[in-house]
């Protein structure tokens, strides 16, 4: 597993990586009057990245690695707080994770102040009628997307919970319940890609691996910080555990999940098979989901660590470019590294 952290070390602080014809590139077109967005790199690949080594660093806070990967983390937000916390869209409120941690660790104040920036961020966001949170507002399409329950959420939680802000928690409980409404296909149980609440139509294919991913992350990442006894909680609980019962259904026999759930005779994904394994063993240590999922977890834990090749996870889906644009390309990619390691932190007294 230490080639693991070691690999995550590296890409936190490095992801994406450009050559000089990148940015040769990128500066012709920006004189030709063409508009560059901005190089992100405190995007969701690095989120999940610094939430990884945070549970690591949880995990074995007396090893030797404890202290690099708390340099890691500390060059990693300081960086971004140089910047200005400067939020480019959604995606990046994930690492807003572990910066709340790291601010438990250190008890520097910035980290607080950052991570109430990012909550900021989120709060001024525009919404739809229903008050979620679009996907990309500049596009004026109003969608909602699986992925943003999984960015935000958690850290809405979890923030909301460390600081006593309930708005922050109100917030991620809007849009959860708001997927779950508007979201879902009724038939298979699985999620769509994504919505639109005004005209009620549903985007993307059904159950695309990453996105059920992501709204499991989502939900039960926001269970583990909420109060059991809001009457939200209940609600967000029993949809979770029926999604999970549709999902588990479509576990491979390997132990892994296909790109898409549905699609069995199709490519792997070890990024949507770390991801929905992950929510499983986190629900398994609140209590949210009982016993009997332990052994389809574990299965799939295995068949991940053997994907594992220096530190790396293969067999990984590259990343979407919008409702039905999966490049069928596979490799090692951020997205199935920080979740994988984190399910092996979570997971490793029960190995054997």
């Amino acid at each position: 597993m230490l080639e693991m952290v070691k690999e995550a070390e590296y890409e936190l602080l490095c992801y994406p990586e450009r050559n000089m014809g990148y940015y040769l590139k990128r500066a012709i077109k920006t004189i030709a009057g063409n508009n560059q967005g901005p190089i992100d790199k405190i995007s969701w690949p690095n989120g999940l990245l610094a939430k990884a080594l945070t549970d690591y660093y949880m995990k074995h806070r007396n090893s030797e690695e404890a202290g690099v990967i708390l340099s890691c983390l500390k060059k990693y937000f300081d960086r971004w707080i140089r910047w200005g916390c400067r939020m480019y869209c959604m995606d990046d409120a994930y690492s807003g994770m572990a910066l709340i941690d790291l601010h438990q660790i250190t008890g520097d104040e910035k980290y607080k102040k950052a991570a109430e920036a990012m909550a900021k961020y989120l709060f001024e966001h525009e919404t739809d009628e229903a008050g979620s949170l679009p996907y990309r507002p500049q596009q004026k399409n109003d969608y909602i997307l699986a992925d943003g329950i999984g960015l935000v959420c958690p850290f809405l939680c979890k923030y909301g919970t460390t600081y006593g802000d309930m708005s922050a928690v109100n917030l991620a409980v809007t849009q959860i319940q708001n997927f779950i409404s508007n979201g879902m296909d009724e038939k298979t149980g699985l999620p769509y890609h994504g919505y639109q609440y005004e005209s009620g139509v549903k985007y993307g294919i059904i159950g695309w691996g990453r996105a059920v991913g992501w709204l499991m992350i989502g939900m039960a990442e926001s269970l583990a910080y909420m109060e059991d006894t809001r009457p939200s909680y209940e609600i967000i609980k029993q949809a979770y555990r029926r999604m999970v019962d549709k999902v588990e259904a479509y576990q491979l026999e390997g132990g892994l999940y296909s790109w898409q759930l549905g699609a069995k005779e199709g490519p792997v994904d070890t990024s949507a098979t770390a991801m929905i394994l992950y929510a499983i063993a986190r629900s398994l240590d609140t209590k949210v989901l009982i016993g009997i999922h332990k052994s389809r977890m574990m299965r799939g834990r295995e068949a991940l660590w053997n994907s594992v090749k220096d530190g790396r996870i293969y067999g990984c889906l590259a990343e979407c470019q919008g409702f039905s644009m999966y490049p069928q390309i596979y490799g090692a990619y951020p997205w199935s590294l920080g979740p994988a390691l984190s399910l092996f932190v979570m997971t490793e007294e029960q190995e054997g």
